[in-house]
């Protein structure tokens, strides 16, 4: 058996994808120990290779979550969807009355007896997703659109969303936005949509009017400096500015090929260069044709989804397949959006490359949930080619 074929045997669903999710664990690894060396250096005795290791077995673990889950039937997602949701809005709020408090946030929770801390949100992300999925495919038959859908989505959509941008507002907006696709495409009626988007904006103002004078917010302030300060290209000193600057340095500097792997400046004056700026590192290392890979990897990475989505033949799971896909996609570009200042800080990691356990663990979940369709998807369409080469023999 040659290589191609085992690869085939054990790695099903679309080939693309999987060779997608290699090219960014690839370089996912070389940025984290490019940006993580002078700080395992100073607080690691030395060992420069520390943070890396540390991230390579998160990435081990996490190619681990894709097979075991691509190897699921996708109904499995669509049965505990609700299940999924409810835990998450459990955890979001045990966050906000005892949540560890990181980079002025109350994102994290710890599991008792061992220590281990992650982000609920991140579940409430591909919960929601999930949930949304199904249902919009319970719906997909009403003649006038998903109008049934409309109620039970906004319900669940508003409840996890107010539970997280009180910390998160960024997650909160991503959230919003991906729902507010799916149910563009799940022909839910415009003028629920319209009416949506309106009262979205209309609270959005509010907050950030009335941010002083609601306690309960305590980083509406900060909300609103960094959009100020990205609106007025604020060239301050404050901590806002000086990481955008740092990050616009650190791209500006790259030129065409970059300054080779493990040689970026930036690193050692850029906070967080190995996850909210990981791609400015990049691009200063690898140059444009970095980023032009990295961009590359995440469009390639959308269009296959959207031939998962054609080559699915029942709702639930082109809508699970497609929702998944916006939400790493549409991440990513934020995330490298922020790098280069097309918009303003925002604190989303990009997916699959930047170090952080929760992030790695629950982008691999959504990868292997997406492959898990494909995979399902080209069985059915052999089961079905076989039966028609019978029928007509």
């Amino acid at each position: 058996m040659g290589l191609k074929a085992t690869l085939q045997k054990y790695f099903k669903g679309d080939p693309i994808l999987w060779g997608v999710i290699a090219i960014l664990a690839a370089i996912s690894l070389l940025a984290v120990y490019s940006s993580t060396g002078s700080l395992a250096y100073k607080y690691q005795g030395g060992n420069t290779y520390y943070y890396m290791f540390k991230h390579f077995v998160f990435l081990l673990v996490g190619i681990g979550l894709i097979w075991l889950i691509h190897q699921m039937d996708y109904r499995l997602f669509a049965k505990y969807a609700t299940l999924f949701l409810w835990v998450s809005i459990g955890l979001l709020l045990i966050t906000l009355v005892t949540g560890m408090s990181l980079n002025q946030a109350s994102r994290w929770l710890t599991v008792p007896g061992i220590g281990l801390s992650f982000q609920p949100s991140e579940l409430a992300k591909l919960s929601l997703i999930m949930y949304i999925a199904r249902t919009l495919a319970r719906h997909q038959d009403e003649e006038e659109g998903a109008v049934g859908a409309f109620k039970p989505i906004m319900t669940y959509t508003g409840i996890v969303c107010v539970l997280i941008f009180t910390e998160d507002f960024s997650t909160a907006f991503l959230i919003g936005f991906i729902a507010f696709l799916l149910m563009f495409i799940g022909r839910v009626p415009f003028k629920y949509l319209f009416g949506t988007m309106a009262v979205a904006v209309l609270l959005i103002v509010v907050i950030f009017s009335a941010a002083s004078y609601l306690p309960f917010l305590h980083r509406a302030e900060t909300w609103k400096a960094r959009v100020e300060r990205f609106v007025n290209d604020d060239d301050s000193d404050s901590e806002g500015s000086y990481q955008s600057r740092q990050a616009q340095m650190a791209v500006a500097t790259g030129g065409f090929f970059g300054k080779g792997p493990g040689n970026s400046k930036q690193r050692n004056f850029l906070p967080h260069p190995y996850s909210d700026f990981i791609f400015a590192i990049i691009v200063e290392e690898w140059g444009i044709v970095g980023a032009i890979l990295m961009i590359m990897c995440y469009v390639v990475f959308l269009f296959r989804a959207g031939v998962i989505v054609r080559g699915s033949m029942r709702t639930f799971p082109a809508f699970l397949a497609i929702g998944l896909a916006y939400l790493l996609v549409f991440q990513g570009f934020f995330n490298m959006g922020v790098a280069v200042g097309i918009f303003p800080v925002t604190g989303q990691p990009l997916p699959l490359v930047s170090m952080g356990g929760t992030s790695i663990l629950f982008t691999c979940v959504a990868l292997g949930a997406i492959l898990s369709v494909s995979r399902n998807n080209m069985e059915e369409a052999q089961r079905l080619k076989e039966e028609s080469e019978v029928s007509y023999s």
